[in-house]
C-alpha cells in the first residue's frame, strides 16, 4: 500500500489542492459561480449553457437586453456572434465538399475565375482549406480595416490583387475575415443558393434553431434582442449596432439566441448526426496549422499546450486534457464564446450584450476547471486504500 501511495502522491496531492466542495457532479455550478458570474455580472445582460457528458446541466440568463431597460435576457433573446459566425462556415464547407464536386484541394480559381491576386502563381494555389484554415499565406486581417470603414464586399475582393503574400498557401497562419468568406461565393457558384440561404436550409432548419438568421435586418427588427453596450466611464450606454461585418456573412454574420447555441454545441458534440455525423465533425474539429497563444488571445497558462487552427474552429491541449476546441466572437458591444470537449461531451457557450473584462481568460479557465474534474474524477475510480 506505501508503494501504492507513492505513484499516485502527486495526484492525491492535486486533489487535495482542488476548492472546497468542488466535485466532478457539480462542475457547472462551481463554473458558473467562479467564472461566469464575475463576467454577466459586470454586463446589462448575458446568457449561458453548459453540458456535461452529452447532456444541458445548466441554462441560464442573467439581466436585461439594454441597460436602464425592463426587459429581461431569454433564452430566446437574439444576440450577434460576430466571429463565431466562422463555425458554422466551418460546418457549410464540410457539407460541400460531402454533396457537390467541389474538394479541400480543389483551387478557388477554378471556380471563382474572376478572383485576382497580388502573385498569381501564389494565388491559383489557394483552395478551400486554406481560406478556412486562414493559411492562405496573405497579409493577415487583410482589409478588415475596409469592413470597419463600411466598403462592399464586392468592391473588397476588387481589390485583393493589392494584398501582399507573406508565405505560400498552406504555410503559415493568418487570420482573415474577408478571404475567410470567400467559402459563401464557393456555395453560391456551387449551389445557386447564396451562403445564408444555403446555412439555413442544411443547418438551421434541420437543427431547428428556429431563432438563427443572417444578417443587420433580421437582428435590429427582431423585438427581442440584445443590444450591445460600451463603457462610457461610468455606466454600460446601449450604441447603435452597425452593419459593418453583416456583409462578410460567413466570418462573421449569424444572430443566435442561447436556445440555437445550446443545440449548435449539442451538435458539435456529436449529439445531432443527422445533420453533422462524426466523419464531419473530425474534418471540422482537426487542428492544420499550430499558430501560438497570442495569435488566439489566449493568457499565459502553464498548462496550455499546442494552440491549432482547424476548419473555422481553434484547437488547443490543456494540461492532461487533448483536444478543446473553441471560437470566440467580438464586436463592438457585444462577445460571444464557445469551448467544447468531444472526448469528454463537456462545453459551454457564453454570450453577453458588452464587453466585460476578463473575456479572454474564461475559455482557459473552463479547460483548467475541466482537468481538474477529469483528474479528481480519474483518482475517485482507482481509489487510495486497496492493495
Amino acid at each position: 500500500m506505501k508503494y501504492f501511495l507513492s505513484l499516485t502522491q502527486p495526484l492525491l496531492l492535486f486533489a487535495l489542492l482542488l476548492p472546497a466542495g468542488v466535485q466532478a457532479s457539480n462542475f457547472a455550478a462551481q463554473f458558473e459561480k467562479r467564472h461566469v458570474r464575475p463576467l454577466v455580472d459586470q454586463t446589462p445582460g448575458g446568457a449561458v449553457v453548459i453540458v456535461e457528458q452529452g447532456k444541458v446541466v445548466l441554462q441560464k440568463t442573467y439581466g436585461v437586453t439594454q441597460a436602464g431597460g425592463q426587459e429581461r435576457v431569454t433564452d430566446a433573446t437574439l444576440f450577434r456572434i460576430a466571429s463565431l459566425s466562422k463555425s458554422f462556415a466551418s460546418a457549410a464547407a464540410s457539407i460541400l465538399v460531402r454533396d457537390t464536386p467541389v474538394t479541400w484541394q480543389t483551387p478557388l480559381k477554378a471556380h471563382l475565375a474572376d478572383l485576382n491576386f497580388k502573385e498569381p502563381a501564389l494565388g491559383e494555389q489557394i483552395n478551400l482549406r486554406h481560406i478556412m484554415s486562414q493559411t492562405t499565406g496573405l497579409m493577415p486581417h487583410a482589409y478588415t480595416n475596409l469592413i470597419e470603414e463600411n466598403m462592399s464586399y464586392p468592391k473588397i475582393l476588387l481589390r485583393l490583387d493589392r494584398v501582399d503574400h507573406v508565405c505560400p498557401p498552406g504555410r503559415c497562419y493568418g487570420y482573415q475575415n474577408v478571404v475567410f468568406s470567400l467559402v459563401g461565393d464557393l456555395v453560391e457558384s456551387q449551389t445557386k443558393l447564396d451562403y445564408p440561404s444555403f446555412v439555413q436550409r442544411e443547418l438551421f432548419e434541420p437543427l431547428g434553431m428556429n431563432r438563427a438568421s443572417f444578417g443587420h435586418k433580421l437582428y435590429i427588427e427582431d423585438k427581442d434582442r440584445a443590444r450591445p453596450h460600451v463603457w462610457n466611464g461610468k455606466r454600460w450606454r446601449a450604441i447603435r449596432a452597425t452593419d459593418h461585418y453583416y456583409k462578410v456573412p460567413p466570418a462573421a454574420g449569424v444572430n443566435a439566441s442561447l436556445s440555437d447555441m445550446t443545440t449548435w454545441l449539442l451538435a458539435q458534440l456529436g449529439q445531432k448526426p443527422a445533420v453533422l455525423d462524426d466523419d464531419l465533425l473530425d474534418e471540422m474539429h482537426r487542428g492544420i496549422v499550430k499558430t501560438s497563444r497570442y495569435k488566439a488571445h489566449y493568457p499565459k497558462r502553464r498548462k496550455l499546450g499546442d494552440v491549432y487552427y482547424g476548419l473555422g474552429w481553434r484547437v488547443f491541449n490543456y494540461g492532461a486534457q487533448q483536444g478543446f476546441v473553441h471560437h470566440g466572437g467580438y464586436v463592438r458591444g457585444m462577445t460571444s464564446s464557445m469551448v467544447f470537449h468531444r472526448p469528454s461531451q463537456t462545453g459551454m457557450v457564453l454570450l453577453t450584450n458588452a464587453e466585460p473584462r476578463g473575456i479572454n481568460e474564461l475559455v482557459l479557465d473552463f479547460a483548467d476547471m475541466h482537468d481538474g474534474f477529469q483528474l479528481a474524477e480519474s483518482i475517485g475510480q482507482r481509489g487510495f486504500g486497496a492493495d
